[in-house]
């Protein structure tokens, strides 16, 4: 059976930037298309705005899968190196991962009691894999050190990562929505809930999140770079 999980999806930014009084901007975990990522930040019914209705595929996995409540989530992936070659050393690259839920596009056909809560734990599988990428570029830095190396292995990492959610939402799609075995839910959100306990020291902060809200670096010595090594894995 195809996929019924939106996965990987790239997201495009369209959400204003709010700035505080005072010379420093928020740093904002959200904008008006997106919400990033945080561990307090709950879903609800009012984030969902999509409208499922005129999706004849949609309502059928609504009516047969009893999927009537989607998350339309993504990871953004962006890599920001000095602006400046003779700082390339003294500085190094900084790779930035923040998992994306899409309001317009999620939807809400029938709400049940734990409709959004299944959900949840498919955007908390995107922030496993966020911070499975991080941890493994962290860990190649510790080991070679100096610069080059996050930029070397950076997409190769991203595609690890995709890999690892992928295998985890289609397990759970498949145990909690098409075999509808007696406890996946409860099963998964405690497997799930141990996954970020154990990456809990790299967990998507909220200046990882403002990177994609001001879709653009946030710091000034930094600019994104305009090319990235592919996968050298393939």
């Amino acid at each position: 059976m195809k996929k019924i999980i939106l996965i990987g999806i790239i997201f495009v930014l369209t959400g204003n930037i709010n700035i505080s009084i005072g010379q420093t901007a928020q740093i904002l975990t959200e904008s008006q298309r997106h919400i990033f990522w945080q561990p307090e930040r709950v879903l609800t019914e009012k984030d969902f705005q999509g409208n499922g209705t005129q999706n004849p595929k949609l309502v059928k996995y609504c009516e047969e899968l009893d999927l009537c409540v989607l998350a339309s989530t993504g990871v953004f992936a962006v890599l920001d190196i000095p602006k400046k070659k003779r700082k390339r050393g003294e500085l190094i690259e900084k790779a930035y991962f923040a998992p994306a839920f899409e309001k317009s596009t999620s939807y809400i056909l029938k709400l049940d009691s734990i409709g959004i809560a299944k959900q949840k734990v498919v955007f908390d599988i995107f922030e496993v894999s966020a911070r499975f990428a991080r941890q493994q570029l962290q860990q190649l830095q510790d080991s070679v050190g100096g610069y080059g190396i996050i930029s070397l292995m950076f997409k190769a990492v991203e595609a690890r990562a995709i890999e690892t959610r992928t295998s985890l939402v289609d397990s759970y799609t498949k145990d909690v929505y098409i075999d509808k075995k007696a406890g996946a839910f409860e099963l998964w959100r405690e497997k799930v809930d141990k996954l970020l306990a154990d990456s809990k020291k790299f967990a998507t902060k909220p200046e990882d999140c403002y990177r994609f809200v001001k879709n653009a670096p946030i710091d000034e010595n930094y600019e994104m770079a305009k090319t990235v090594i592919g996968n050298l894995n393939k």
